[in-house]
């Protein structure tokens, strides 16, 4: 099962649709409780599965302005069929990556980051993986190890799986157009020291951010 949206002008979401390719059936999720502001609020969804409730569940984040750190969330469960709004720390102020999202370990997962301000230098974006958990129905925050942070400032990434791992593919550019990309995997789940490199792929005038899957843990896709 997969979820998919429509995007209006008014730079809102329309319907929110749930859809099951394999046996040809899908669902229009209900109106969403929080509105997005036209033309100066975003919103993030994620899906995933409930193993304990055996259920799935729609996160939906709200951002009311485009530069807010402090998000509102609501949860959609297709067993209730309703919307419920999901409590969001005051201390949570992360901005997240509206794609790509993934599943680890029963936890949806983003790249993002929040405005630091440090005495010396000023404010400073620090990039972390944000996760919501299926079960728990809590947002959680992982840090990167401080040499992967220095190189994020200067490249874009997107988080991934790769052999049930999580993992993070870096774009670094390199001469005129082209651009590598290098695989980070976190070896021990949650230990931010244990992300490690793992190999770079050169991307021989590739899109930006073109990587799509891997395959065996030994192909890499990318459309063509």
């Amino acid at each position: 099962m997969t979820m998919i949206k429509d995007e209006i002008d008014d730079h809102r979401f329309g319907p929110l649709i749930l859809w099951n390719p394999s046996i040809r059936m899908s669902i229009t999720l209900p109106r969403p409780c929080i509105d997005v502001p036209a033309n100066r609020g975003r919103c993030v969804q994620g899906f995933g599965f409930d193993h304990k409730s055996n259920d799935y569940k729609v996160v939906r984040i709200v951002y009311e302005q485009w530069l807010s750190f402090s998000p509102k969330a609501e949860l959609y469960k297709l067993r209730t069929g309703v919307w419920e709004t999901v409590w969001v720390a005051d201390d949570f102020k992360y901005n997240i990556y509206a794609d790509p999202q993934v599943l680890v370990n029963g936890a949806i997962h983003w790249v993002g980051n929040h405005l630091r301000c440090w005495p010396s230098s000023g404010p400073e974006l620090e990039f972390v993986v944000l996760l919501f958990h299926m079960c728990d129905e809590e947002f959680q925050v992982m840090k990167f190890p401080d040499r992967l942070i220095s190189s994020l400032k200067k490249n874009y990434a997107e988080i991934g799986v790769y052999g049930g791992l999580l993992s993070l593919m870096e774009y670094i550019p390199q001469q005129h157009i082209d651009f590598s990309c290098t695989i980070w995997l976190m070896k021990e789940y949650g230990v931010a020291e244990s992300w490690t490199k793992q190999f770079t792929v050169d991307l021989k005038g590739q899109p930006f951010g073109s990587i799509f899957s891997f395959i065996n843990n030994e192909k890499i896709l990318w459309p063509g």
